[in-house]
């Protein structure tokens, strides 16, 4: 309702504007949105879509129909879709329809994405980011800077160079993960864009952020901008993990190594669902290469689900995603390091353990006898739960620390 046009750009109070407008495959049109679209096509807006047949609503029927499709055949011309693409100019604005322009993507709402790009390049903009297609992305302008948000969406490794539709090359990566900031000091122009080679690991995101206003430097002794890993040492070897007997785990038991809590024998570990600490004693011989420029990691590898990890005393923080890391470079010693990692996991293991017990819970709409007189339960049920959302044939969770867990060294050198 508030979008205005300026300078052929669909402009809105909050300060976004778009160069097109892109209407869904969609045959319905409110009478209200149909005199808006009229307008900004008027004032020299860009539109590309089919014209609407008919209005969604009840209201003001079968009048509103007919006020639709007298707007759609003043702006379109006509109502039959031609088999050959058209630039219709309407007022000072185009609409584009008809053949590719009228093709759908592969979920059929919207005109195909390079379809859509063809039309903004006759328009004069170039893509806003371009990548290999594992990255997505979203793009936020201020007074004086633009801000990308770049994710990776798979469980693996994306190496790519991303292309930025800005007029900077240099920028800085700012990570949301661990409020670090810091330049990215490989970037160079490409085909009038600013082309800079990104690695993100599984499910792993950044803003990357061009200043119109302040240089952003190199960093000191960086030449790259992503670290190379070394791993120093992987952490073998027995484990001693301690669960919450109240939920049904053993106090203390020995894990020869890392495995998943839902693929061991012991029901008390498969069914699970709580915190669980895990205990290990280690040396070290490699804070010699704690240097300038380099820093040490303890790699969890895989955790499901959350991880909070100390290191002889020191609390490290609290892990919930991938890259499973922490620093340690201040916390690492040479001999007798303790290592303290809790791991908890969600509720479904437990409760599909629990539909192994006896049904202890509303019947017929009232609530159990032993609930209403605070007596012992009697069924070796942990959970309580008005509803039978899981069932004992349903697969569990994988939970637990998974490794493998590891000592790695970042360094910033030529990639």
């Amino acid at each position: 309702k508030m979008a205005s046009v300026e300078n052929g750009c669909i402009v809105f109070p909050g300060g976004a504007s778009y160069k097109l407008l892109v209407l869904p495959h969609i045959q319905t049109m409110t009478p209200a949105l149909m005199k808006k679209i009229e307008l900004l096509i008027k004032d020299g807006a860009n539109v590309v879509g089919n014209p609407p047949l008919k209005s969604p609503s009840l209201e003001d029927y079968p009048q509103c129909d007919q006020t639709v499709r007298a707007g759609a055949e003043k702006i379109w011309g006509s109502l039959n879709i031609p088999q050959k693409e058209v630039k219709k100019k309407f007022g000072s604005g185009y609409i584009y329809w008809g053949g590719g322009y009228s093709s759908a993507d592969s979920e059929g709402l919207y005109p195909d994405y390079e379809i859509t790009v063809s039309i903004l390049r006759e328009l004069g903009v170039s893509e806003d980011f371009i990548s290999s297609g594992s990255i997505r992305y979203t793009h936020r302008r201020t007074a004086d800077e633009d801000i990308y948000f770049i994710s990776n969406r798979t469980d693996s490794l994306v190496v790519d160079t991303c292309l930025f539709r800005v007029g900077q090359v240099k920028a800085q990566l700012w990570d949301p993960l661990t409020a670090e900031i810091r330049p990215l000091p490989q970037s160079f122009h490409k085909n009038g864009l600013t082309a800079i080679p990104v690695k993100l690991e599984s499910y792993r995101s950044y803003f990357i952020v061009f200043s119109r206003k302040n240089k952003t430097e190199n960093g000191a002794g960086e030449s790259a901008n992503f670290p190379e890993i070394k791993t120093l040492k992987e952490i073998k070897g027995p484990w001693s993990v301690s669960f919450d007997a109240k939920w049904g785990g053993p106090e203390k038991v020995i894990f020869d190594k890392l495995t998943d809590w839902s693929q061991r024998k012991e029901d008390g570990i498969r069914y699970y669902s709580g915190t669980a600490v895990y205990h290990k004693k280690f040396d070290f011989s490699g804070t010699e290469n704690n240097k300038k420029g380099m820093e040490l990691f303890l790699d969890l590898g895989d955790v499901r689900v959350m991880a909070k990890v100390r290191l002889n005393g020191k609390d490290l923080g609290i892990l919930w995603t991938s890259p499973w890391q922490v620093k340690v470079t201040e916390a690492l010693k040479e001999k007798g390091n303790e290592l303290e990692i809790e791991v908890v996991n969600l509720w479904g293991n437990r409760l599909i353990g629990d539909e192994n017990k006896p049904w202890d819970g509303i019947e017929n709409g009232k609530w159990p006898e032993w609930l209403l007189k605070k007596q012992p339960r009697t069924s070796g049920r942990y959970t309580f739960t008005t509803y039978h959302y899981y069932k004992k044939s349903m697969p569990l969770q994988k939970s637990g620390l998974l490794g493998p867990v590891s000592i790695q060294l970042k360094k910033y050198g030529v990639q």
